[in-house]
């Protein structure tokens, strides 16, 4: 079984299509049935994040969690088998990728899995389940390309379709957990913000967020440490100051500058992990 089972999620996985050979393979998975898929984790990594946020926010029995953009399920299935008595959805429009995630969790018993296969925007958020937490990352900056084309025809459209988008979240989960990437549809010619103007960055980012009444709780950015790579909460003061759209650029400026952004390749570790809470 183990191995008609791993040729089964590599056809899955590896499909060709724009998101495939993104994310890793739970551990679980890699170690029940010896098969793995090799992401370069100093260009992006999982775990950090995983850790970061299981860290900071543990699901509790009862609740109820939905991975938004859940690609091959990586954070939905290493939650679900560490959490079995929290449920868990995962939204995944690449139908291959949300396959990967049923096989697996049927392969594996996880019965508090259950999978959404569809692409959904903005006017289908109503629709979603009610949930406790929503792992929202890096979904948000492909919209006008992957999804809601007719709602985003430019990129002078992004940021009032961000705040309504994110109004719209705050009806179906009452936390976050967001990150987006800073080019628009993943286009380097086609930047939201500059790559490394990360003091201007955030400071869009944590706007659409503040703008559409989700109130910041942190901000964590990846520093390397001598285990690897690892996310940590910057100064609480700074989330404070975002959510009075009072900034002391000194203050965030001088945080980003001791993390040294620039000792990761790409555009990836630059963008800023939130956690939010739905506000009053």
């Amino acid at each position: 079984m183990i191995k008609p089972l791993a040729h089964e999620l590599h056809d899955l996985y590896a499909d060709a299509s724009k998101h495939s050979q993104y994310q890793s393979l739970p551990v679980f998975v890699a170690e029940a049935i010896g098969y793995q898929e090799t992401i370069d984790q100093g260009w992006r990594g999982d775990t950090p994040r995983f850790n970061y946020i299981r860290s900071r926010r543990a699901p509790a029995p009862g609740e109820h969690w939905a991975d938004f953009g859940a690609n091959t399920g990586y954070f939905t299935l290493s939650l679900a088998r560490d959490h079995p008595e929290t449920q868990f959805t995962a939204i995944e429009a690449n139908r291959n990728h949300a396959n990967f995630i049923t096989r697996i969790a049927e392969a594996f018993e996880l019965k508090n899995v259950s999978v959404l296969a569809d692409a959904v925007g903005l006017r289908g958020i109503p629709s979603l389940p009610r949930v406790d937490v929503m792992l929202h990352l890096n979904v948000i900056h492909h919209a006008g390309h992957d999804f809601d084309r007719e709602e985003v025809p430019t990129l002078d459209n992004f940021g009032s379709y961000a705040v309504e988008y994110l109004k719209a979240l705050r009806g179906c989960a009452a936390e976050v957990f967001f990150q987006m990437g800073s080019n628009w549809g993943g286009d380097k010619s086609m930047p939201l913000v500059p790559v490394t103007a990360d003091v201007e960055k955030l400071a869009l980012m944590a706007g659409y967020l503040v703008d559409s009444d989700w109130a910041i709780e942190s901000v964590a950015y990846p520093e390397r440490t001598d285990a690897g790579v690892a996310y940590s909460a910057i100064d609480h003061r700074i989330p404070q100051q975002l959510n009075a759209r009072s900034i002391d650029l000194e203050l965030l400026s001088g945080q980003l500058a001791e993390l040294d952004l620039n000792k990761f390749p790409g555009e990836f570790y630059r963008r800023p992990l939130f956690h939010c809470r739905r506000g009053e």
